[in-house]
């Protein structure tokens, strides 16, 4: 009997887990990233649903040489 109701418990807690790290992380499967250079800044800006957003990426992959029409 006690067997059956640890089993139980490690079964729930695996399902839990489980979903809660398929919900944890609703930006990584809804978005597509890329790296720009705005205003001679490197930024990283992401797609979700849609609507695009740029943050500034200072130790990003790029070098961005300067921009005059900024």
């Amino acid at each position: 009997m006690r067997r059956k109701v640890f089993t139980v418990f490690g079964l729930v807690g695996v399902l839990a887990f489980g979903a809660a790290s398929l919900f944890d992380r609703p930006e990584a499967a809804f978005s597509a990233c890329t790296y720009k250079c705005i205003c001679s800044v490197p930024n990283k800006c992401c797609t979700t649903n849609g609507v695009t957003t740029c943050k500034p990426a200072p130790d990003g992959p790029l070098q961005c040489t300067q921009g005059y029409n900024c």
